[in-house]
């Protein structure tokens, strides 16, 4: 007996290693990493490798940080208006299909298949992006900005993830997004908002600038352009050398001129012509003879 005594370990051992050897009748082979984008559809793949043609799969749990997403079981039609549902492209598919991508679904799952021929389970992560929106932009003011005063532009991006950037550039390319500052609020659907605000001295004569919004691996995803609304300048009424005579004020100007000028010509000519028959009467008249006719009109004889 105590020859044997050695002999038991090595059953107990091969006992262990047969039931560790068919447990490996049946394992998952899932995706380790897999990328979602917001809004949309995202598969993570598992399938059931089996050293057996007809494996059957009896049960499918799907969890989510440890929360249970799905579960399945053979002989039960799954829920069609479920978000999370099982793809099923065949037998052996365990896939989970995601509707609808949400910000949140983003985290570490785990699958764990139940088969007639044993079971096995597998963890993989999911990320999750969302695009930003095309940036608006505006200013403060909006409109009749002066030269040379303080105007806040802004430009807002909304809907993304992970944390993006706005950069800022003027008409020439100039980028001036140092000067700007740019604050992140998240969302009750975990995105996030992009608000960045940039303070110059107006000038008319580069009124042009455009925000980027950027995401997290530096690639633009939109831009926007605006230009200040400036006051509008009055004009001097001088006529340019050009078409000087086309101007409707020119015109007017000259038709004002030439009839000044009229009008005192006319009333010029006027006031000689009266004077020249005020003169032309009062001078007298000398008539040899005996009678003189003075300005009164009366009879004197000459002496």
């Amino acid at each position: 007996m105590a020859s044997l005594s050695w002999f038991l370990p090595l059953v107990f051992f091969a006992e262990i290693m047969c039931a560790k050897s068919s447990d490996k009748l049946v394992s998952l082979e899932c995706l380790p990493e897999n990328h979602g984008v917001y809004g949309q559809n995202t598969l993570l793949k598992c399938e059931v490798k089996s050293r057996q043609e007809d494996v059957r799969v009896i049960m499918v749990f799907w969890k989510r940080d440890g929360s249970n997403v799905l579960t399945f079981r053979s002989g039960r039609e799954p829920n069609p208006d479920a978000r999370f549902q099982l793809l099923k492209h065949s037998h052996t598919d365990v896939s989970l299909l995601l509707k609808n991508t949400l910000r949140t679904d983003e985290g570490k799952y785990e699958c764990t298949v139940i088969t007639d021929s044993g079971e096995d389970k597998k963890e993989m992560s999911l990320k999750v992006t969302a695009p930003y929106t095309k940036p608006t932009m505006g200013s403060i003011p909006e409109k009749d900005i002066d030269d040379d005063t303080d105007v806040t532009l802004y430009c807002n991006a909304s809907g993304g993830y992970p944390l993006g950037m706005i950069h800022w550039f003027d008409q020439f390319g100039t980028n001036w997004t140092r000067s700007a500052v740019t604050t992140a609020l998240e969302t009750e659907d975990k995105r996030i908002n992009l608000v960045s605000k940039f303070t110059l001295k107006a000038s008319s004569v580069h009124p042009g600038y455009r925000c980027s919004v950027l995401n997290s691996n530096g690639v633009k995803e939109g831009e926007t352009e605006f230009q200040l609304m400036f006051q509008e300048k009055r004009k001097d009424i001088r006529p340019d050398k050009e078409g000087a005579g086309n101007s409707p004020t020119a015109i007017a100007a000259v038709v004002v001129v030439v009839g000044s000028l009229l009008c005192g010509l006319l009333i010029l000519m006027i006031i000689r012509r009266r004077r020249f028959h005020h003169e032309q009467y009062m001078e007298p008249v000398e008539v040899t003879g005996e009678v003189e006719v003075a300005l009164t009109g009366e009879k004197k004889e000459n002496v």
